[in-house]
């Protein structure tokens, strides 16, 4: 009897030595989970010369918070051509819904998003006037503070299980008190965005 305790004794310390070293050999293959990816919107910075950095943090359920920041900002792609001097600023956030069951935070996306955005834009608008006898450039100054509020849908492909290629387009209503004579109320935007996970 008393042999048969020492037995199960040292059975249950094998299982246990054996089990941990089960499961830290586990954690050691096992691939890291990745939460957090940082990537750039590379069609603004080529069509508008917007600077833009974005962050994503992924949470349960295919789900995720997105974060970004672009520096010089334009109203859409309103006057892109012709911006002669920019200041704008602008702050985004999204919650972002992917659709797909088999893929971790990647696949056909769908995000309700906050824009808050400041500064003013010159353009020269490209018109003459006559003043006497000389023609001169028109240039016009608008202000792009205020919020908007909208939602957009893309698409988003993963390569090598950390390289992100993300197609998205979403549309804003301007709710600041802006030049609508100038600009419209509706605000476009699209995104070629290549990011990392880690």
């Amino acid at each position: 009897m008393k042999n048969e305790k020492h037995f199960a004794a040292y059975l249950l310390i094998a299982l246990v030595i054996f089990g941990i070293r089960d499961l830290n050999a586990q954690n050691e293959t096992a691939e890291p989970e990745l939460k957090n990816e940082l990537s750039t919107n590379l069609l603004d910075l080529v069509i508008a010369g917007t600077l833009n950095f974005n962050y994503e943090r992924q949470l349960k359920n295919n789900q995720s918070l997105w974060f970004s920041a672009n520096l010089f900002d334009t109203y859409g792609y309103y006057d892109a051509g012709y911006i002669e001097e920019n200041n704008a600023f602008s702050f985004q956030g999204a919650y972002i819904i992917y659709f797909s069951s088999k893929k971790d935070h990647a696949g056909f996306f769908f995000y309700p998003l906050l824009i808050y955005r400041f500064g003013d834009i010159r353009v020269e608008d490209g018109l003459n006037f006559f003043d006497g006898e000389d023609f001169e450039d028109f240039n016009y100054t608008y202000d792009v503070d205020g919020f908007g509020l909208g939602f957009g849908l893309g698409y988003k492909w993963m390569f090598s299980n950390r390289v992100t290629l993300t197609l998205n387009g979403q549309i804003a209503r301007n709710l600041g008190d802006f030049d609508e004579d100038y600009l419209s109320t509706v605000e476009p935007r699209f995104g070629v965005i290549f990011g990392y996970r880690f």
